[in-house]
């Protein structure tokens, strides 16, 4: 029931992120990338201290974080998709689950559908470069598959740390050579 509830916005905001990219030129929306990536690995980094705030100063309007969050992230990830991953498990780690390997596995789950139907409306109704697409594919497909088993054997501050770093490091590199 909650990953079907959730899987639906993911898909929505693919949708849209897709709708977008099809329609709008990348250059506006590539500038804010790295500082979207930036928010959401220090969000991962800070993610217990942040939990425990949000405990202590639950109220009404933080039912809202996850959908509207999780929405936001979907059209960013139907637009441009990197680091989408950080934002969600960061995402996922504040509103749903504080144990990294389930978050991670929810996130997976989400990024995938999200994914997927953005990849449908890209084919349904853009320029794909076929050649490009499919090694993207396979990329994604081993991932999946190996990268939950991997994710259960890591700790999760370690993991947490590993996968804030990273999308530090692609912000940087997204900062220095945006296309």
């Amino acid at each position: 029931m909650w990953l079907r509830r959730w899987a639906l916005v993911a898909a929505a905001g693919g949708v849209v992120g897709s709708g977008l990219l099809l329609s709008t030129p990348a250059g506006v929306f590539g500038r804010v990338v790295p500082f979207l990536l930036v928010f959401a690995s220090i969000g991962l980094l800070f993610q217990p201290q942040l939990f425990a705030w949000q405990g202590k100063h639950l109220t009404l309007g933080n039912r809202f974080l996850l959908p509207c969050g999780l929405f936001s992230v979907s059209v960013y990830l139907g637009y441009f998709g990197a680091g989408a991953g950080v934002m969600i498990l960061a995402l996922l780690l504040l509103t749903v689950d504080q144990h990294v390997a389930r978050a991670n596995a929810l996130k997976n789950m989400l990024v995938g559908v999200a994914g997927v139907v953005s990849g449908v409306t890209f084919a349904l109704f853009g320029p794909v470069d076929w050649t490009a697409a499919a090694p993207l594919a396979l990329g994604m497909f081993v991932g999946s598959t190996v990268g939950p088993s991997v994710a259960r054997r890591i700790p999760g501050n370690v993991l947490r740390w590993l996968v804030a770093l990273t999308g530090l490091g692609l912000a940087v590199r997204l900062w220095v050579s945006p296309s």
